[in-house]
């Protein structure tokens, strides 16, 4: 049986060929000169969820259907946990610190959310009775997900985008690093730097340099909800520390501080989304972390960031 996702996969392919006004012009200049092939390498095999690559010799982006399942899921699953379990409580002046799962949309949107962390350990069918973007249950998660798929559509383009900097802006060395044994440290920032490059080059193409700021936060979530989905799908406490790719909690950062969102609303919705998808990262790997009082939710991811300082660099927590 088909996946609930490829439903989406026209919207897919529409959204990174237009992107943006000159997104189209860059693709057909791409593929005319040879350096992308017009084909996306789409496995709906049965491997666990991993993110995007790019083959240098067959010029393809590889996409995979089980990490599309696990990017909408997430996405779902914690837009709607955040927009009832932590914005409506903080509105209504209730907010603990701790989402309460007590009523049934966060219910399912939880156990939405524990199946696409389970994909990056073994890939299982999605549950039709749970959100998709098919169908729907009620008009409150036909709500959400219809926000999800805008949201989601953008996140696949900023990932696809990230390869494509790879085929076309001269990171040739990056795969001559694949083939290489014993690499120096010279040899993994340089790495570490085509990523940098090419997470920039991605932001840019979703995250206008013109924008309003209602657009750069609304685009910007589509471009955070991928640097964190990228921590949940990590296997071990460790997974947090990358050798050749930028820290997966720096990334946050990164893309946190380039947005350079300016009212005092889109910050505090930023930084403390990000806070929510650290402490769910510290949660899967059995630490509950205390409650602490902050002036700002920015002031509280950096409570974070040192906790995950400790773990990447003391190993401890």
């Amino acid at each position: 049986m088909s996946s609930p996702i490829n439903v989406l996969w026209g919207n897919i392919v529409n959204s990174f060929e237009q992107a943006n006004e000159s997104s189209l012009a860059m693709h057909l200049k791409a593929v005319e000169s040879g350096l992308l092939n017009r084909e996306i390498d789409y496995d709906n095999g049965g491997e666990p969820a991993k993110g995007p690559h790019a083959d240098l010799t067959t010029k393809k982006i590889y996409l995979q259907e089980a990490y599309l399942e696990h990017l909408w899921a997430f996405i779902y699953s914690v837009f709607v946990i955040y927009e009832e379990g932590v914005q409506k409580p903080i509105i209504n002046n209730a907010f603990t610190g701790v989402v309460e799962f007590n009523t049934e949309i966060l219910r399912r949107a939880k156990q939405l959310y524990d199946w696409s962390i389970s994909l990056a350990e073994k890939k299982t069918e999605w549950d039709r009775n749970l959100p998709n973007p098919q169908s729907h249950s009620n008009d409150r998660e036909k709500f959400y997900a219809e926000k999800v798929n805008g949201i989601f559509q953008k996140s696949v383009s900023y990932v696809l985008f990230h390869e494509f900097c790879h085929l076309t802006q001269g990171h040739e060395s990056y795969y001559l690093g694949f083939q290489l044994c014993n690499l120096t440290e010279a040899d993994y920032a340089d790495r570490i730097q085509l990523e940098n490059e090419a997470d920039e080059f991605a932001f840019n193409m979703i995250v206008g340099s013109h924008e309003d700021e209602k657009n750069r936060w609304v685009n910007g979530l589509s471009i955070l909800f991928v640097k964190c989905s990228s921590l949940l799908l990590t296997r071990s406490l460790q997974g947090v520390k990358q050798r050749s790719h930028p820290d997966l909690d720096t990334r946050i950062h990164t893309a946190l501080a380039r947005l350079d969102l300016k009212s005092e609303q889109s910050q505090f919705y930023c930084w403390y989304l990000c806070c929510l998808a650290v402490n769910f990262y510290l949660l899967k790997h059995g630490i509950t972390r205390d409650q602490h009082t902050y002036d700002t939710a920015e002031e509280c991811f950096f409570a974070y960031l040192n906790q995950l300082d400790s773990i990447k660099f003391e190993g401890s927590i």
